[in-house]
């Protein structure tokens, strides 16, 4: 077999992370329109702790991590930072940067591309103050939700979210995805928390009808 040039591989790469991309995205944010037709449902479990949905799936443990995202697809890890300036203080501008780390290659560091970024990991900030404080954002896989990103009791960074009535550190969050057929869809999404009021563990899972 001939080798492809790295230029038309790279192109297959990316075509290959779309088709992951737009089902997400397709998934999750409500056109305007149509909003009224598209059905979710949403349950909240109480746990004892963080469960792994796939233990054999790496752990990411990145400086300043706020949360990730996994895939049953593969390994590969949608990373969520917080971005600090020269003193240690959240970027207003830019409070969040996104990257993969694929580990079903060799782990190494790999921007989002630009579909990625728009329509199924991207981050958009919806409020910031110039004096401090937190910054609100949405999340392109998570559009209906707000996330506040601040810092916990011990000055680290973490984003909180609403899970039912329950205020929450997001952990990760799992997309379960069926890549049978021409193209990939989530059946459903699970997004892990620990309630910020009792220590406990909260489990949302996110289907649609």
């Amino acid at each position: 077999m001939t080798n492809l040039p790295e230029h038309w591989l790279a192109i297959m790469r990316n075509l290959r992370a779309a088709a992951f991309a737009l089902p997400i995205a397709l998934f999750v944010v409500p056109a305007a329109s149509n909003a009224a037709a598209r059905t979710l449902s949403s349950q909240i479990e109480v746990l004892d702790k963080v469960p792994a949905v796939r233990p054999e799936f790496p752990v990411p443990n990145e400086p300043d991590q706020l949360f990730f995202i996994q895939r049953s697809v593969n390994d590969n890890t949608v990373i969520y930072a917080a971005n600090l300036d020269g003193h240690g203080h959240l970027d207003r501008d830019t409070p969040i940067n996104v990257y993969w780390r694929w580990y079903n290659v060799d782990g190494h560091k790999k921007a989002l591309n630009f579909l990625e970024r728009m329509m199924a990991y991207g981050v958009r900030t919806v409020s910031s103050s110039s004096s401090g404080g937190n910054v609100v954002v949405r999340l392109a896989a998570l559009p209906e939700r707000v996330l506040t990103v601040d810092e916990d009791d011990r000055g680290k960074p973490e984003a909180v979210l609403r899970m039912g009535n329950h205020p929450a550190r997001l952990v990760y969050v799992y997309l379960q995805v069926d890549d049978h057929g021409f193209m990939p869809s989530v059946k459903a999404i699970d997004v892990f928390g620990v309630d910020k009021l009792t220590g406990k563990a909260l489990r949302e899972r996110i289907v649609q009808e």
